[in-house]
């Protein structure tokens, strides 16, 4: 399950995830922004607090649980205090990634008709701002996972030479050196020596 509009989340789906065995423990969750006001503008049709509200509900439903999303910075008419609206939710939120860009106009859109853009340069501001802000989120919450045993599906080579790589059900990406390619496709248990926000470092776990 990759990715889809707040809207889309129901109880229901939320109710039922964890009985669904095909369904790994990360969620693509866009929302844009964290002010009301932007997402009005943007039509996405939910308020701030519905979407933390649905995020919340998926966390305890579903166990470690890993959320991303996609964020905009500098949206046409988007204020200072707005886009600290967007600093604050990532911080409620604790997203295990971001990917964050800055708005740029799209022809035959309303949106790039709207007279009030933000300049590139306060654009470029706050999108580093909330990348380093991100980027130590990251960091607090790559610790969980040392030390930890996961099941990890296994890709092949990586690209560091002898290393090898999988993913876990969380989408997290895991190296490690004690493997081969007999072993793609195959769910093996990885201990989790060493992490980082975008890689965990391990070894299988033989028994």
């Amino acid at each position: 399950f990759l990715s889809a509009h707040p809207k889309k989340i129901s109880d229901e789906l939320i109710e039922v995830w964890p009985r669904i065995t095909s369904l790994c423990e990360h969620v693509h969750l866009p929302v844009q922004s964290g002010s009301d006001r932007v997402l009005r503008r943007m039509k996405r049709l939910y308020t701030r607090d519905e979407y933390v509200r649905k995020v919340d509900a998926l966390r305890k439903n579903v166990p470690g649980l890993a959320v991303t999303t996609d964020l905009i910075v500098g949206f046409p008419g988007e204020t200072a205090e707005q886009f600290e609206d967007t600093v604050s939710l990532i911080r409620e939120v604790k997203y295990d990634n971001i990917y964050a860009f800055k708005y740029s106009p799209r022809p035959f859109t309303k949106a790039a008709k709207f007279e009030d853009q933000v300049p590139e340069d306060e654009k470029q501001r706050r999108l580093a701002k909330l990348l380093e802000i991100q980027r130590e989120i990251a960091f607090e919450l790559a610790k969980d996972y040392d030390g930890k045993t996961y099941d990890v599906l296994i890709e092949g080579e990586a690209r560091v030479e002898g290393q090898y790589q999988g993913r876990t059900s969380q989408n997290k990406i895991v190296y490690f050196p004690n493997g081969s390619l007999e072993l793609v496709g195959k769910t093996l248990p990885i201990k989790v020596k060493k992490a980082f926000p975008n890689v965990l470092h391990g070894e299988i776990v033989y028994a």
